[in-house]
């Protein structure tokens, strides 16, 4: 894989770390979380927004299922960006 590749696919699996990390934070409402949760919400929120956008039709309940359905998306552009480039 070139460089390039590389550097995206680590990007994309730091991303989902991100993610992970702030899905983990909502469970601490607490004020010094609070900035953190916002500072991990400028990167996550472009992924999550339009996934949101398109569930919250179908879900009205208090689990929200974005960030993992957001997991699970770039995990799969993960695997595609491996399989075009081997």
């Amino acid at each position: 894989m070139t460089t390039i590749a590389i550097a995206v696919y680590n990007l994309l699996d730091l991303v989902s770390w991100i993610i992970i990390i702030k899905s983990i934070l909502t469970w601490f409402p607490n004020d010094t979380t609070q900035k953190i949760y916002n500072a991990l919400s400028i990167v996550t929120d472009p992924i999550e927004y339009p996934i949101r956008s398109m569930t919250s039709r179908y879900s009205n309940g208090p689990v929200d299922f974005t960030p993992m359905i957001a997991i699970i998306l770039l995990m799969v552009l993960k695997n595609i960006l491996v399989a075009a480039l081997m």
